[in-house]
């Protein structure tokens, strides 16, 4: 039983493609946050909620991938 090192590779790419989206989208959450209270803007908190879950759905898809590289046997 060994590891398929392209479905790995596979989902580490995944998880890479993730971490940015992890990162930018507590920051616009705060700025839309800030928004909402100085001019009653709403695009900022929308695109940081809508950014976080999509960064939360690859990440999960990214382990699942990566664990299926491991634990699949062929």
């Amino acid at each position: 039983m060994g590891t398929d090192r392209k479905e790995l590779a596979r989902g580490i790419k995944y998880e890479f493609a993730a971490l940015p989206l992890l990162l930018i989208s507590p920051i616009l959450i705060t700025i839309g946050f800030k928004a909402i209270k100085h001019q009653n803007n709403y695009i900022w908190l929308i695109l940081g909620i809508i950014l976080a879950i999509i960064a939360i759905i690859i990440g999960f898809i990214g382990i699942r991938i990566i664990l299926n590289a491991f634990f699949n046997s062929k």
